[in-house]
């Protein structure tokens, strides 16, 4: 009896464990590569239009190496490229009904490096379109920062008089028209708003440049282009920043949060 019952236990313990069969279960087909178009913009040969033409489809991610922006989710977007060479588009896919996500991927070749011209806008920024350039670092009045959910909003903070740290208003951002050259000096140190918005040692990049996108930006603004990784005046705002004003003492630019809804609004002076 013992035996036997055993035996059924054994034969039951197997018969769990079998797999589960249905022959009415179909899974989804693995979707179809997703179909782009990625055109220049006609007169700007460092921009690039590129659009998702595919249908089916409740998400995307595109890449875009050694562009601006890196990424994006839209399904029109424009891409900044600064310097001539060749570069990749992706499109990552998942297709509505399940089966997983697709790609395609498409190159594009950049013929020449983006050069700024010396107008009435860009000699302001640079000092004239000179050789020294010119250096801006965030005022010391109030409004320095704001944030906000949309742009040019200050619902969630503006900074108060002198409210920034002293590692903030050190901080000049020089450009320069020879070459398109930008120039980030912190003094050493840079406030990280990944580590409680306190002062890390940073040694910024070089060999940055920056160039003038016209009508790009938000309402038809003319944008100011950084590569990416590249900042002005906080860590997480960039690399491309919508220009709202420029005089002979004052730079007033919008930019996005990175990673992050809402925008910011930040205001500098002449160095």
């Amino acid at each position: 009896m013992k035996k036997s019952l055993l035996l059924l236990g054994m034969a039951l313990a197997f018969n769990a464990c079998a797999p589960y069969e249905d022959d009415d279960i179909t899974l989804p087909a693995a979707p179809g590569a997703p179909s782009i178009t990625v055109e220049l913009v006609n007169g700007d040969p460092n921009r690039v239009v590129v659009k998702d033409v595919s249908g089916g489809f409740f998400a995307r991610v595109w890449e875009f190496p050694g562009g601006t922006p890196a990424k994006s989710t839209l399904a029109i977007d424009t891409v900044f490229y600064q310097s001539k060479g060749d570069y990749l588009v992706t499109l990552y896919a998942s297709s509505e009904g399940g089966g997983g996500t697709s790609s395609i991927t498409q190159s594009i070749n950049i013929a020449q490096d983006a050069q700024p011209a010396c107008d009435p806008q860009t000699g302001l920024l640079t000092g004239d379109c000179e050789t020294p350039g010119r250096c801006w670092t965030l005022t010391h009045a109030a409004g320095a920062v704001r944030v906000g959910p949309t742009p040019g909003s200050s619902e969630w903070y503006t900074s108060p008089v002198n409210g920034l740290q002293a590692a903030q208003y050190d901080d000049a951002f020089c450009f320069y028209f020879a070459g398109g050259h930008f120039q980030y000096n912190n003094n050493g140190q840079t406030v990280d708003p990944w580590n409680g918005y306190n002062p890390v040692n940073f040694a910024p990049p070089t060999n940055l440049n920056w160039v003038i996108s016209k009508g790009s930006g938000e309402g038809g603004s003319d944008q100011l282009i950084l590569p990416e990784g590249a900042f002005l005046g906080v860590w997480d705002s960039g690399p491309v920043y919508d220009i709202v004003s420029v005089s002979e003492t004052q730079l007033v630019v919008r930019s996005p949060i990175v990673n992050t809804a809402g925008w910011f609004e930040l205001t500098f002076v002449k160095n």
